[in-house]
């Protein structure tokens, strides 16, 4: 009976003793992973912090290098403030307000005028601008002129063309005029001259014909008909002497 006892006893404290390991083994692990899980947090922290490092080192050299330039630039601007301080001293009395510095007044009486010699320079430009725009104007309005006298110049030629033709064609007409007055003219001076030749044939060859009192002079067809009835008439008397002749001159029968 004892002996079981003491072997509940002892199997009581093994379990105790089994659950207690289980119990530490089970707390280091947990330990375990929250040591690794703050050693992951640490090393991103530290990733983090040395990738800030590394920027803060980059912007530092950039600080550095922009300091070296605003130092070098600010020797290498010595210079402008030894020849504004020269300028000071030779500046004449009462050119300058009054001030605490008068370098800052040479600067501001600089920008000044560089702000008139700006603005000059910019109405200088417009107004080159508005004088290349009327020189552009001049050459086209030369250009259209020009195109309308040489058209003015065409149309004249046509029209003196035109006038030569018609003073050709005028001096034409002229002397065909003239050679139809001649000719008119001629036929005038022909047509008298058959006139009287027929008056004169009339008046001496057909004296037989006599105008009745009253009667108005024989017209120029009443003449020619008067000569034609004379020669037709000679015309019968002559065939008539021929007729009358003929068969005495003629011989007889065989």
């Amino acid at each position: 009976m004892n002996k079981q006892n003491e072997l509940r006893v002892e199997q009581q404290k093994i379990k105790e003793r089994v659950e207690k390991f289980d119990r530490f083994v089970r707390e280091n692990e947990v330990k375990r992973q929250r040591a690794l899980v703050k050693f992951q947090n640490e090393r991103k922290q530290q990733e983090i912090r040395e990738q800030e490092l590394a920027v803060l080192q980059e912007k530092y050299q950039k600080l550095e290098k922009r300091q070296l330039k605003l130092i070098n630039k600010i020797e290498d601007n010595r210079k402008f403030e030894r020849y504004i301080q020269q300028v000071v001293d030779i500046l004449p009395e009462g050119y300058l307000e009054l001030s605490d510095n008068m370098m800052k007044g040479v600067i501001s009486r600089y920008n000044t005028l560089e702000q008139a010699n700006a603005s000059l320079l910019q109405e200088l430009m417009q107004k080159d601008d508005s004088i290349d725009k009327a020189q552009q104007d001049l050459a086209e309005l030369n250009k259209s002129k020009t195109d309308e006298v040489l058209g003015y110049n065409s149309t004249i030629a046509a029209l003196h063309t035109k006038l030569e033709r018609c003073y050709q064609m005028t001096h034409k007409k002229e002397e065909k005029t003239v050679r139809q007055k001649i000719h008119h003219r001629n036929q005038c001076q022909l047509y008298g001259q058959l006139e009287l030749a027929i008056k004169n044939i009339v008046d001496m060859k057909c004296r037989a014909v006599k105008l009745k009192p009253g009667q108005p002079p024989h017209s120029l067809i009443e003449k020619l008909s008067i000569i034609e009835a004379y020669l037709l008439e000679r015309e019968s008397v002559y065939k008539m002497s021929q007729e009358a002749t003929t068969p005495a001159s003629s011989p007889g029968p065989a």
